[in-house]
């Protein structure tokens, strides 16, 4: 069993140094920070494959509203001729 690419000895090892260097007290303090940290990152690594899938389904847009002018519709041409007359 390899943790981290160590075996169990080089882990006592390490342990054994950390206790001697850090103290008992200090000691538990580190343990409890290094679990918190391991698990918001388990926490983090289980929802990233949830995040990833929810950006493949996009929500649907909602339809485009049309804007209403509020000028008045234009009114189509006359058919009578425009300008001056000529009578026969």
């Amino acid at each position: 069993m390899d943790i981290f690419g160590i075996g169990p000895l080089e882990l006592l090892f390490v342990l054994v140094v950390a206790l001697l260097v850090l103290g008992p007290g200090k000691m538990v303090e580190m343990s409890r920070s290094m679990g918190k940290y391991v698990r918001d990152f388990q926490r983090a690594t289980s929802e990233l494959p949830r995040l990833l899938s929810m950006e493949d389904e996009q929500p649907p847009t909602p339809p485009q509203r049309q804007q209403i002018s509020e000028q008045p519709p234009k009114e189509p041409p006359d058919s009578t001729p425009q300008g001056p007359v000529a009578r026969a």
